[in-house]
């Protein structure tokens, strides 16, 4: 994960905050209670929804990415946690968990299931789970996916990023970051895609039950062959 660290100082140049996200969150998680946001990066809506009144905690594998939430937000929860580590949480202890940013496909396939049962487990009756990622569907019938270039032109900042070697259920997902003309650093690592179908039936067997499937914040209908992103909130009855 060093990549990750190595990229916490310019997230939120790469990422910035979007009000957008932050209105869908502020819909679809419960009112009361904790929220805990797994793969919080710099902590940022973690932070937002403090500030909202929904207090929580941030976890993130990454030890960078945690300093600087600590931060941004010194008197804040923010636990250096992977995804796989949410078993030594209190259950019952959150009313809202939320997973953004692409981060459940780090997760290989054959542990999405344990994960789903943490998130299950944490969550207290009625309790709600956002899930967002990229749409899978249309670029697994592809080798190689190129992105558009993302940063801040201004700050001479440019993101790049692509998947390569795509096969079923395994690709490489290869950044670089250029700053004012030159690539501080250059990574891959490999990442774990699944299908909208794939998520439905493991959250069905999780015992989740589905609220609402959309394809980005402003809440577009879902095409599974056409949209770029992929947005799951569901209910632990």
């Amino acid at each position: 994960m060093a990549f990750y660290s190595d990229f916490a100082g310019h997230y939120e140049t790469v990422f910035p905050f979007r009000t957008g996200t932050a209105a869908f969150l502020q819909k679809w998680l419960p009112d009361k209670g904790r929220v805990l946001d797994v793969g919080c990066g710099t902590g940022a809506y973690t932070r937002h929804l403090k500030t909202v009144g929904r207090h929580g905690m941030g976890v993130d594998l990454d030890p960078g990415m945690i300093a600087q939430a600590q931060q941004a937000d010194p008197g804040g929860d923010y636990r250096i946690m992977g995804m796989e580590d949410l078993e030594h949480l209190e259950a019952g202890s959150f009313s809202g968990i939320f997973c953004i940013g692409n981060v459940l496909p780090h997760l290989p396939a054959e542990q999405v299931a344990t994960f789903l049962g943490h998130v299950h487990r944490l969550l207290e009756p009625q309790g709600r789970w956002l899930l967002q990622t990229v749409n899978f569907d249309p670029l697994l019938e592809r080798t190689r996916y190129d992105f558009p270039v993302i940063g801040d032109q201004v700050k001479g900042i440019a993101f790049h990023r692509s998947y390569r070697d795509i096969v079923p259920g395994r690709l490489e997902f290869a950044t670089s970051l250029e700053v004012a003309g030159e690539v501080v650093f250059q990574a891959s690592t490999t990442l774990y895609p699944r299908t909208s179908g794939d998520y439905r039936s493991a959250h069905t067997a999780a015992g989740f039950k589905p609220l609402v499937h959309v394809a980005d914040w402003s809440e577009r209908r879902f095409l599974p062959g056409t949209n770029s992103g992929s947005i799951f909130v569901w209910e632990r009855p």
